[in-house]
C-alpha cells in the first residue's frame, strides 16, 4: 500500500494535520513527497532497508536522532484521548478553557445572564466569535442565545478522540471567523469494544458539585466500522451568597424616587434647579431620595446609606439599596446528555460512505434577584404610595414577587453524511450536513410594569412592605416570560485532489472544492418582552437568515528535497454583506534532519453575526463595580480601580446592521526541533492585525475605555446625574472600532523518556505563549491591562510504571495591572498557579482503571485583586478563573 493512501485513511494521527478532508489530501501529498527522505536508509553492512513508517513520527535507523514529527508550515497543538483522561476535566469546554491559547479567558456559564448556560473559547484573546470551532473539519453548531460563540457546551466529551488547534489564522480553509485560529474537535473512530467512565467531583464551594460519566462501544467488520455512545455531565448551582469573596450587591433599583424626576435626559419644567446643583430651590427637595418609610423595611435586602451630600437644611441625603445576592445564584446549574452514532461503510474497492449523527440535551437553572421596574414609574401626589405629597417617579425592587428563575433547555441535532471516492487520478468528496440547534426558556416571577404602576398608583400594592402584599395581588403583577430560539445550518459541499507533476522534492498536488451553506436564525421572545412592559428582562427579538456560496482551493509545492510551499485561497460571497477572498501562503524548509522551519502569511475575515445586524434595542440592568463616582454614591469603597460592592445600572444594548466584515493581515514564523531523542520543541511567533474591528462594547468596556482616555464609539456611552456622577444610564452596542494589532509567541517542549532502574517512563508537555503587544488604533499596548495577562503557562507531567499512571498538571496565569489611569496601568493582580494531581491503576482481571485526583489540589483561590477585571462586577475575574478551589474526584473506567 502506498504511504500516501495510509495517511490519508488513517485519522488516529498525530502527527497528521488533517483538519479536513481537503487539507489530508495536502497532508498527503506532503508525506508521499518527504517519505524517500526517511523511508530509506542504509544499515550497517550497506543494505537498503525499508523504515517501518510510524504515522505519528518518522524515524531514522542508524540515526541517535529522530526527525520532528511530520511538523508542518502550520503550528497544531494535539491534546489527545489520553491528556484528556488524564486532565480530570469532565466537559470540552472546561478542557479548552484552560489551554494557554485561551489567553485572555472567555465566557463561561453564569447565572445573571440571557446566555447562562454558553461555554466558549477565545483564542489569541481576540474573542470567541474570532475563533472557529470544527467537528471533524466542519463547524461546530452556533448557539442562537449567543450567535457570536460556538457553544462547546453541546459537545459531548465522549464522542472526542483528540483536539487540534490551529494556532494561525485560516480564512483561506475555512471561510469567516478563523482569523485568530481554529479548534477542531475530532470524533471517535475505528474504536472496538465497549468503554465506561463514570467520575464523582466535589467542590471546596457550597454547591458547584459537578458529576459525568459515558458509555463508547464499537464494532468493526472487513468492510466498515459503527461507533456509538452516550455521555452526561451536570453541575450544580453555586448561590451568590456562597460564592467566593461575596460582597453585599449595593441595587439603586430598590425603594427610591425622583421628584418629578428626568425624563429622557430632561429636566421637568415644574423642578426649579437654578443653580443646577439638583435641589429644588422651591421646595429643598434633592432630586433622588430613599422613599421614608420604605427603606429598611420589614422585607429582607433593603438599606438605606448617605451619599455624602446634605439638603438645604442640613440633613443627609439617604438613598435606598437592595442586596441582590441574598437570593440570586452566581453560577448556573447546567447538564448536558449525549448520543452519538459514527458509522462508515466501504461498498467498493474505490467508494466508501461515513454517516456521523448526534443528539445532545444542554440545560440549565439560573436565579437572579426579585424583578425591578427598569423603567421609572409615575407615582400621582395623592397615592397611597407617596409619602411626599408630589408627583414623583419610583425605582422600586419587587422583592414579594419572588427570585426571577430561569430555565433552559437546548436541543441539538446533527447529521451527516460524506461518499468518498476515486474517480481516475481525482480523489471525491461528497457530502450534506444537516444541524439544528433549538433553545426554549422560561422565566418565571417577572413583573409587568404597567401593572405594578396602576397597583402603586391607587394603593394595591404596598410599596413599603413588599412581601407582606396579599398573594393575589402578586400573581396579577406576574408574568412567565419566554425565549424561543433556533439556528439551522444546511450545507453540500464536493471537494478534488490529485496529485499534478513531479518536481525536485517530490510530487506536487492540488485540492480545489465548492461549498453551499444556509443558515437560518430566530431568536423570538415573547410579545410582553418585546413591548418592553416587563421589568428585569434582559434581550430582545432577533432573526434573519443567511447564504453563504464558497470556492477554494489549495496547492502543494515540494519545490526542492527540503522546501515545501503551499497556496491556498477562499472565495465566499454572502448574501448580506458581500464577497471576500482570503488568500494564504505557507511554506515548510527542513535544512537538517532533526530540524523543521515553518513561514506563513495570509488574510483572514470575520462577517458581522446575524445577531448583532438584526437584534431590537435591548434594555437590560447590567452590573459594574469599576467606576469610582457610582461607587461612592451608592456607598462604596473605591480603591485600586474597583469597588467594595457592585452597582446595577440601567442599560440598553444595541444592533447596528450597517457593521461591515472585519478584515485582518497575519503572518508567523516558527521552528522545530528534535533536539535529543527524548527532547523537542517548538516555537513560533504570530502577528495578526485586524481592520474595521467588530466589537461589542459592554458597559465595563466604556468605564474602562473613558478612565483610560480609549476611544468609544460613537452612539454609546453613559449619562451621569449631578452633584454625585454617578452613571443612571448605559448605551452599548456593537460597532466597527477601529483596528486591533497584536503579536506573540508560542512555546512547545515535550520530553519522554525511560527512568533508570526500569522504573517505567515520564512523559511532560509544556506549552506556554506570551502575548508581546495588544493595540487598538495604534494606542498604547494593552497586554497585562485588567484580565489581560501577557503570559500563559501550562505543564503536564505523566509517569507510567506498569499498571499505575501518576499524572501532575500545572497552570500559570501571569499577573496583571488592577486598573488604567490616564493610560497608565495601575494596580497588581498576582499571578495565579495551579496543580491538578491524579493517580490511575490499571485493575488487570477486570480490565478497568479507577482513578483519584484532584483539581486545584493546593485550593488555590482567584486573586481577590481580580474583581471587576472582566467588566462585569463580580467579585473576581470570572472569565480567568473559576472559584471551585480543590475538587477531589473519582473516576472509574470499566472495559469489556
Amino acid at each position: 500500500m502506498e504511504k500516501y493512501s495510509m495517511l490519508k485513511r488513517d485519522e488516529n494521527s498525530r502527527g497528521m494535520l488533517k483538519l479536513n478532508p481537503l487539507s489530508a489530501a495536502i497532508a498527503a501529498a506532503f508525506a508521499y513527497a518527504a517519505a524517500p527522505q526517511v523511508a530509506v536508509a542504509q544499515t550497517d553492512d550497506g543494505a537498503e532497508d525499508e523504515e517501518a513508517v510510524d504515522l505519528g513520527e518518522f524515524e531514522v535507523t542508524g540515526s541517535r536522532l529522530g526527525r520532528a514529527d511530520i511538523e508542518g508550515a502550520l503550528p497544531v497543538a494535539v491534546i489527545d484521548r489520553a491528556d484528556i483522561e488524564r486532565s480530570g476535566f469532565t466537559s470540552v469546554g472546561e478542557l479548552l478553557r484552560n489551554t494557554t491559547f485561551n489567553t485572555f479567558g472567555a465566557f463561561r456559564a453564569q447565572s445573571g445572564s440571557s446566555a447562562q448556560s454558553l461555554v466558549s473559547v477565545s483564542l489569541r484573546g481576540l474573542g470567541s466569535e474570532r475563533t472557529l470551532v470544527l467537528i471533524d473539519g466542519r463547524r461546530a453548531p452556533k448557539a442562537p442565545f449567543a450567535p457570536s460563540a460556538q457553544d462547546l457546551n453541546a459537545v459531548p466529551i465522549a464522542v472526542v478522540e483528540r483536539i487540534e488547534i490551529l494556532k494561525d489564522g485560516a480564512s483561506a480553509i475555512y471561510g469567516s471567523d478563523a482569523i485568530a485560529g481554529v479548534v477542531n474537535i475530532i470524533t471517535r473512530k475505528d474504536f472496538s469494544g465497549t468503554q465506561i467512565t463514570y467520575q464523582d467531583q466535589t467542590t471546596a464551594r457550597e454547591g458547584g458539585d459537578s458529576r459525568g460519566g459515558q458509555i463508547t462501544s464499537g464494532i468493526s467488520g472487513e468492510k466498515g466500522n459503527i461507533v456509538f455512545g452516550a455521555s452526561f455531565f451536570e453541575r450544580e448551582i453555586i448561590f451568590a451568597r456562597d460564592s467566593l469573596y461575596n460582597t453585599p450587591g449595593a441595587s439603586f433599583f430598590s425603594n427610591n424616587f425622583s421628584y418629578l424626576g428626568l425624563l429622557e435626559g430632561n429636566v421637568s419644567p415644574d423642578f426649579n434647579d437654578a443653580d443646577g446643583d439638583y435641589f429644588d430651590d422651591d421646595t429643598g427637595f434633592f432630586l433622588y431620595e430613599a422613599v421614608p418609610g420604605g427603606c429598611p423595611n420589614p422585607t429582607p435586602g433593603y438599606f438605606a446609606y448617605p451619599i455624602g451630600v446634605d439638603d438645604p437644611s442640613g440633613d443627609p441625603v439617604n438613598l435606598c439599596g437592595y442586596d441582590f445576592t441574598l437570593v440570586s445564584a452566581d453560577e448556573a446549574e447546567t447538564g448536558s446528555q449525549g448520543l452519538f452514532v459514527q458509522g462508515n461503510y466501504q461498498f467498493s474497492d474505490n467508494w466508501g460512505v461515513n454517516v456521523n449523527a448526534s443528539i445532545t440535551r444542554a440545560t440549565s437553572f439560573g436565579r437572579y434577584a426579585p424583578s425591578l421596574n427598569d423603567v421609572q414609574i409615575a407615582v400621582d401626589a395623592n397615592s397611597p404610595n407617596n409619602p411626599v405629597g408630589e408627583d414623583l417617579f419610583l425605582y422600586h425592587r419587587f422583592a414579594g414577587l419572588g427570585p426571577r428563575d430561569n430555565k433552559t433547555d437546548a436541543n441539538v441535532y446533527d447529521v451527516s453524511g460524506i461518499f468518498s471516492g476515486v474517480v481516475g487520478p481525482v480523489d471525491l468528496d461528497i457530502g450534506v450536513r444537516h444541524n439544528e440547534y433549538r433553545f426554549y426558556e422560561l422565566g418565571s416571577n417577572y413583573v409587568v410594569i404597567p401593572i405594578a404602576e396602576q397597583f402603586i398608583n391607587d394603593g394595591s400594592y404596598d410599596i413599603f412592605n413588599p412581601a407582606g402584599n396579599p398573594d393575589d395581588v402578586l400573581n396579577a403583577m406576574k408574568a412567565t416570560v419566554t425565549r424561543d430560539s433556533k439556528w439551522i445550518t444546511d450545507e453540500a459541499f464536493v471537494e478534488a485532489s490529485m496529485d499534478l507533476f513531479d518536481m525536485a522534492g517530490g510530487t506536487s498536488a492540488a485540492a480545489v472544492g465548492l461549498e453551499y451553506r444556509e443558515e437560518s436564525y430566530f431568536d423570538q421572545y415573547d410579545s410582553l418582552q418585546e413591548a418592553g412592559v416587563i421589568g428585569g428582562t434582559a434581550g430582545n427579538s432577533a432573526g434573519t437568515d443567511r447564504r453563504v456560496k464558497s470556492a477554494f482551493f489549495e496547492m502543494f509545492m515540494p519545490a526542492i528535497d527540503s522546501l515545501e510551499v503551499t497556496l491556498s485561497g477562499r472565495y465566499e460571497d454572502y448574501n448580506d454583506s458581500g464577497t471576500n477572498f482570503a488568500p494564504k501562503l505557507s511554506a515548510r524548509y527542513q535544512p537538517l534532519s532533526n530540524m523543521t522551519v515553518r513561514a506563513s502569511v495570509g488574510q483572514g475575515f470575520r462577517a458581522p453575526t446575524l445577531d448583532v445586524i438584526s437584534q431590537l434595542p435591548t434594555p437590560s440592568a447590567e452590573s459594574i463595580n469599576n467606576d469610582q463616582a457610582t461607587c461612592e454614591a451608592a456607598g462604596g469603597t473605591f480603591s485600586g480601580g474597583t469597588c467594595s460592592t457592585s452597582q446595577q445600572v440601567s442599560t440598553i444594548i444595541l444592533a447596528n446592521p450597517e457593521l461591515e466584515a472585519e478584515e485582518s493581515d497575519q503572518y508567523a514564523v516558527g521552528f522545530a526541533m528534535d533536539v535529543t531523542s527524548w527532547f523537542n520543541f517548538s516555537v513560533d511567533y504570530y502577528h495578526i492585525k485586524i481592520d474595521e474591528l467588530i466589537s461589542f462594547i459592554s458597559p465595563g468596556d466604556i468605564v474602562n475605555r473613558l478612565a483610560a482616555g480609549d476611544p468609544i464609539p460613537a452612539g454609546l456611552g453613559v449619562e451621569r446625574q449631578a452633584p454625585s456622577n454617578r452613571i443612571v444610564r448605559v448605551v452599548a452596542g456593537f460597532a466597527n472600532d477601529g483596528e486591533l494589532e497584536t503579536d506573540g509567541i508560542d512555546v512547545s517542549m515535550d520530553f519522554n523518556f525511560a527512568v533508570p532502574g526500569n522504573l517505567g517512563t515520564i512523559k511532560s508537555h509544556l506549552e506556554a505563549t506570551h502575548v508581546l503587544s495588544y493595540e487598538q488604533d495604534g494606542g498604547r499596548n494593552q497586554a497585562g491591562d485588567p484580565g489581560a495577562p501577557d503570559l500563559r503557562v501550562t505543564l503536564d507531567n505523566a509517569w507510567t510504571f506498569g499498571p499505575v499512571t501518576a499524572a501532575i498538571n500545572g497552570n500559570y496565569i501571569s499577573d496583571y495591572a488592577q486598573g488604567v489611569e490616564d493610560g497608565r496601568q495601575t494596580g497588581n493582580v498576582p499571578s495565579y498557579t495551579t496543580w491538578d494531581v491524579q493517580v490511575g491503576y490499571d485493575i488487570p482481571f477486570v480490565d478497568g482503571t479507577i482513578a483519584l485526583g484532584a483539581l486545584n489540589v493546593f485550593d488555590r483561590n482567584p486573586p481577590e485583586s481580580s474583581a471587576g477585571t472582566d467588566g462585569q462586577g463580580r467579585n473576581y475575574n470570572f472569565d480567568l478563573y473559576d472559584q471551585y478551589g480543590r475538587q477531589p474526584y473519582v473516576k472509574y473506567t470499566q472495559r469489556f
